[in-house]
């Protein structure tokens, strides 16, 4: 169980940010950011974001985020679970 524990540990620090983007019937392209683990924080959201539209060149849909995500597997340490929805302006 303790090297579970580990692994599950390892994991959650080393996710690393991912993207998909989504065309939305005329209304432009929704970018899906995922920046969750103790590693990353928004800032790493909005650098992302930047490097899809250009550095403040999109709007914020919606922003999520769960602290307890994977509580129940860590004892002392938590990786919050992160989501930035955005749309690139013209």
């Amino acid at each position: 169980m303790k090297y579970i524990s580990v692994i599950v540990v390892t994991l959650a620090q080393a996710a690393c940010t991912t993207s998909s983007g989504t065309d939305t019937a005329g209304r432009g392209t929704q970018h899906r950011i995922y920046c969750s683990g103790s590693a990353h924080s928004w800032e790493t959201c909005h650098e992302q974001a930047g490097g899809i539209c250009g550095k403040e060149a999109y709007d914020v849909l919606e922003k999520y985020e769960d602290e307890g995500a994977f509580a129940a597997y860590q004892s002392a340490q938590e990786s919050p679970e992160r989501r930035l929805v955005i749309r690139c302006r013209e």
